[in-house]
């Protein structure tokens, strides 16, 4: 009797080690399963190492080639004269433009840094009317979804594109009081500093705006939320 309440135990100590070892060994796996992150792709002919260093955490940094096809975020450091006029009028005028165009087309994020925008160096030297075109350009492709921001916040535009909204049961009384809370939405295609004044001014306690999922919002109009300090939501 003894012998075979030993017996027992052998066998339930060794198949209680063989399970140990096989959850260890599929923890080990499941750790070494590497994390695929998107791909975000700078479109620039020179390394941009303050941009990689910010990304890298977050996304699979490249530099654009003309073997790529695809990406989840194309960001351009710098917009050149010939850059910004060809995209501004939607010529496909090279590898680089029809790479940009073909982004916007296929839905995917493009963001272009203010800094970026090389004529404005010339504003004290331009003539007002030449000047005025490229604004015009900036401002097409701020309508064709081509995001502009500051070096500062490209990370946080990166960040909040395609970002999932958590959808929440409520009792209908509470539902009510959302709905008579919610501030107005804002339609337009493109969303300029102007009607954000006026938004403003006919909201004065409202730090936030509610917008389209699918409107732009100019540069200026940018940094006017900026120095409101006004949160935008999208829906």
């Amino acid at each position: 009797m003894n012998i075979e309440a030993l017996d027992r135990a052998a066998i339930i100590e060794a198949v209680t080690s063989e399970v140990i070892k096989r959850l260890e060994q599929a923890q080990s796996d499941k750790a070494t399963v590497p994390i695929l992150k998107k791909q975000a792709v700078l479109l620039a002919s020179e390394p941009v190492p303050e941009l990689e260093s910010m990304l890298n955490q977050h996304y699979e940094v490249r530099y654009y080639d003309e073997t790529l096809r695809d990406c989840d975020v194309l960001i351009i450091p710098k917009l050149c004269l010939q850059l910004l006029s060809n995209l501004g009028n939607g010529i496909s005028a090279g590898q680089r433009e029809r790479f940009v165009l073909t982004m916007l087309l296929k839905g995917r994020q493009v963001i272009a840094l203010e800094e970026g925008l090389l004529y404005r160096k010339y504003k004290s030297t331009a003539p007002v009317l030449l000047y005025k075109q490229y604004d015009g350009f900036v401002d097409k492709l701020s309508s064709y979804g081509i995001q502009m921001v500051k070096e500062s916040g490209l990370l946080m535009a990166c960040q909040q594109d395609g970002r999932s909204e958590d959808i929440q049961q409520s009792s209908p009384a509470i539902e009510h009081a959302e709905v008579l809370l919610q501030p107005e939405v804002l339609t337009r295609k493109v969303i300029t500093e102007a009607e954000l004044k006026k938004y403003r001014l006919q909201n004065q306690n409202w730090k936030e705006i509610v917008i389209d999922r699918h409107s732009i919002i100019t540069p200026l109009a940018q940094d006017y939320l900026r120095m409101q300090q006004m949160q935008v939501h999208r829906r």
